[in-house]
């Protein structure tokens, strides 16, 4: 098949996870290209984190309440950044996609306008690929960003068939002691068990070619 790897990555860390994936689909056979997307304007990451800063208090509210949480993954409404020119901004040619960037709060806001903006998604298998600061929790890592990537994705036509998350175990904001202290008390694991190279992210990129390559 003919996959186009499409992300975004701010520190190099979710461009290693999609050169892993990559690595793996090519050698079952598979040809490659790559849409590294990039943003018109590099910003800070407190500037990037003011914008969605509002909506903070509504996602740690849905964290204790599961019935307003599933309306808030239905009803926020995704934060975009502007990109530059893409190789392809048509993916019609392609027999599956995989899209990828780094959670902030939910899709990373380039992801977010690159999935408005390409053409030819309606009736694509889709593969959605994340990485995060924390360890694997379902609800505040694993769940909001992948939720809202589905939805985006399913309401450009695409479906999603696969995904995958690894932790990079690095936060801007210096929050990394309190990840270390929730995987220790969710998982009985340290943090670096959820990165690149380990066990669980090594499982989880093979589940995820297993499933793209499902016709």
């Amino acid at each position: 098949m003919k996959i186009l790897v499409a992300y975004f990555s701010r520190t190099g860390y979710t461009e290693q996870l999609a050169k892993a994936i990559s690595s793996e689909l090519e050698t079952r056979g598979h040809s490659i290209e790559y849409e590294i997307i990039k943003p018109a304007v590099c910003y800070s990451w407190f500037r990037e984190v003011a914008r969605d800063f509002p909506r903070y208090p509504f996602i740690a509210f849905g964290l204790l309440s599961s019935v307003y949480r599933e309306h808030y993954l239905k009803s926020y409404h995704q934060v975009e950044e502007d990109i530059q020119a893409l190789t392809y901004p048509d993916i019609s040619e392609f027999d599956r996609i995989c899209i990828g960037g780094p959670k902030w709060a939910q899709i990373s806001y380039p992801v977010a306008r690159y999935l408005q903006t390409i053409r030819g998604i309606r009736g694509k298998k889709i593969g959605a690929f994340a990485t995060f600061g924390g360890p694997p929790l379902k609800i505040f890592e694993v769940e909001l960003v992948f939720r809202p990537m589905t939805r985006l994705i399913e309401r450009m036509g695409g479906s999603v068939v696969a995904t995958v998350g690894v932790s990079s175990a690095y936060h801007d904001a210096g929050i990394m002691p309190l990840f270390k202290l929730f995987s220790y008390l969710r998982f009985q694991q340290p943090i670096k068990n959820f990165k690149l190279g380990t066990e669980y992210a090594n499982k989880g990129i093979m589940d995820f070619c297993n499933n793209i390559e499902k016709r």
